[in-house]
């Protein structure tokens, strides 16, 4: 009873479907021409320890300060809870005001009258005045000397060897973005 008035359509595929061709040689890429690219390197001198350790230090300043903003917050949250807070308020006025300076970028009186690191400075020397006036000055000490020899260690070995597009003219991925780790070398 449930078939009635039901039809079934032929199918459209045929019963013999004929089997895909296979190529006589497989095409296998050479692994000599696979070049693998490695972010870190040694400088060549000392003089180019400095200069990479400038240049990384203003590329990753956001991230080395929040690794050691981080840092800093582990270690006060078993013991010291007024210091956290302490720690998170100065954090908050900090992003205010540079999420005011990113809203107006033309505005006269945040951007040209008071300078940035005119704010962050202080912002900075209240957040470690009050973390040592509430006895939390070990963990500061402890988080910059465990943080600072990895930041500075980062910075010198980390090497820009391309790792970034920057051709606007590559339709593969557009500028900034970051490049393949693996790159096809054409052997001559």
């Amino acid at each position: 009873m449930s078939n009635v008035g039901i039809t079934q359509r032929p199918s459209s595929i045929s019963s013999s479907t004929p089997l895909m061709e296979t190529p006589h040689e497989p095409k296998v890429k050479s692994l000599t021409t696979i070049k693998l690219a490695f972010p870190f390197g040694l400088p060549a001198t000392p003089e180019a320890a400095a200069a990479r350790i400038i240049k990384n230090l203003s590329h990753f300043g956001l991230f080395y300060t929040l690794v050691l903003w981080v840092g800093l917050s582990i270690s006060l949250v078993p013991e010291r809870r007024f210091s956290l807070l302490l720690l998170m308020a100065t954090t908050i006025i900090a992003n205010q005001y540079l999420i005011m300076l990113r809203l107006m970028p033309n505005s006269i009186c945040i951007n040209k009258a008071v300078d940035k690191m005119l704010v962050l400075v202080p912002v900075a020397i209240v957040t470690i005045v009050g973390l040592i006036l509430t006895n939390a000055a070990i963990h500061l000490v402890v988080t910059l000397g465990i943080g600072i020899p990895v930041i500075l260690v980062h910075a010198v070995f980390w090497r820009d060897g391309g790792f970034v597009n920057e051709e606007a003219s590559s339709s593969a991925s557009a500028p900034g973005e970051l490049a393949h780790l693996v790159v096809n070398v054409q052997s001559v």
